[in-house]
């Protein structure tokens, strides 16, 4: 798999789990959440040459930020 389909893939089921996030039940949110910090993690790991180790705190706590940080390293990999 290719950096930029490794992307498309955790920003699919990132997308995903988005519904499970906001869900009013605390154990469903709570369960979306671990997953979603899986998901932040395997990005960090798999492109840890290109994106900086401080943000990932950001995307933790900033779904919109994770996506738009997403969208920059596909960028940057079409372009270098």
């Amino acid at each position: 798999m290719t950096p930029i389909e490794s992307i498309y893939e955790i920003q699919f089921t990132v997308l995903d789990l988005q519904r499970y996030l906001q869900s009013k039940d605390k154990v469903v949110s709570y369960r979306a959440q671990e997953r979603y910090e899986q998901w932040v993690d395997r990005f960090f790991r798999e492109n840890v040459n290109v994106v900086e180790p401080e943000k990932r705190n950001i995307c933790l706590h900033d779904f919109d930020y994770f996506l738009k940080l997403m969208e920059s390293t596909v960028e940057y990999y079409q372009f270098n």
